[in-house]
């Protein structure tokens, strides 16, 4: 049986099961309230319970004292509820509430979704999983091999799971070693959060998502981050790619307009490869403008939307480019560059 929480500061609401935490249906819900251990042990999920009744289901080693048992404290990441209930409790929001975390994480999945690109999914430990806001990236370090950053592609309602997309670069050795020699179970060093590319959690507005290549790893994440938390949105994801490989979710994304109320999907194929858009940098400019006009030609009015880009800066300034002159406000339009593709950073001389 299922109950409904409610926010007392924001009146936003998830539903739980009488089976799990109050902090486990939040992150399955996409809802960023604070938290530390996730096991009883910090304190950091201590929020007040406004009305309605909660249970603990696990044991704690967190002490609280009295008087604050008496105002209605109680730690979300141990107490089920009974009904509806609301609580106080300290949401985020803000990257900065964030401490970069440094962890150990076991590899769980490698999996080649085409040719050159791969799936990476970590776990993390149960006592220390990574808090992160979607569209944010993390950092992995290989002993003897070296470091290479990832957005990071899963939504924070995935709980422990940390989804990663990489294309296998001769630039990164890091993604080399990834597809050649890593395999289940095997241990890595991960650090994050970091970025500044998130949702705005009180917009409320029409977004208008675009990725080229990997930059699709850290759009889908916020994509399902929105979708996540059932906000009746009007969602556009535009996804660019040179060569049909580059569209290595495409399967992914038609489902998407199946499955979620107000969502479109457009897949770009450029027929030029990444080499021949730079070597002649005024002509690949123009065909990348080109294919944008085409896939923004029924959005006349951008006055009232978000925008979201992850794609190298040339292709990030044509994106601009077009949306200010469909009256775009530029405090609304976000940007964050490729992440897990090495060969990306060469769009960057573009002109």
């Amino acid at each position: 049986m299922e109950h409904k929480v409610t926010l007392y500061n924001n009146k936003q609401t998830f539903m739980a099961q009488e089976n799990e935490t109050i902090l486990e249906a939040a992150i399955r819900a996409g809802v960023s309230v604070n938290y530390g251990c996730s096991s009883g042990t910090c304190g950091l999920c201590k929020a007040r319970l406004v009305s309605g009744n909660a249970r603990d289901i696990r044991t704690r080693e967190y002490v609280i004292p009295e008087a604050e048992k008496l105002q209605g404290q109680i730690l979300t990441c141990v107490c089920a509820i009974n009904d509806d209930v609301i609580i106080d409790a300290v949401v985020t929001n803000n990257v900065s509430d964030i401490p970069v975390q440094k962890l150990n994480v076991k590899v769980r999945k490698v999996q080649q979704l085409v040719e050159e690109v791969f799936r990476l999914v970590v776990q993390t430990p149960r006592t220390n999983r990574l808090r992160f806001l979607a569209g944010q990236y993390v950092e992995i370090g290989l002993e003897g091999v070296g470091t290479s950053r990832f957005s990071i592609a899963s939504c924070p309602c995935e709980d422990r799971l940390i989804e990663l997309h990489l294309r296998v670069s001769k630039d990164d050795p890091v993604s080399h070693l990834v597809a050649d020699k890593m395999r289940l179970g095997d241990n890595i060093e991960l650090q994050g959060p970091f970025g500044e590319f998130v949702y705005d959690e009180n917009a409320n507005r029409p977004v208008i998502l675009f990725a080229f290549d990997t930059g699709f790893a850290a759009i889908k994440s916020l994509l399902e981050h929105i979708t996540a938390q059932e906000q009746e949105l009007n969602i556009h994801l535009i996804w660019m790619s040179c060569g049909r490989d580059g569209l290595y979710m495409h399967n992914l994304c038609r489902s998407w307009t199946d499955a979620f109320d107000n969502f479109s999907y457009t897949g770009v194929t450029l027929n030029e490869s990444i080499k021949q858009l730079t070597e002649n940098p005024l002509n690949g400019c123009a065909i990348v403008e080109a294919h944008i006009i085409q896939a923004m030609q029924d959005h006349e009015d951008l006055s009232c939307h978000d925008i979201y880009v992850s794609a190298p800066a040339p292709a990030t300034k044509i994106f601009e480019d077009v949306c200010r002159k469909k009256n775009v406000l530029m405090r609304r339009f976000f940007s964050e560059p490729v992440r897990g593709n090495e060969d990306m950073s060469c769009m960057v001389s573009m002109k």
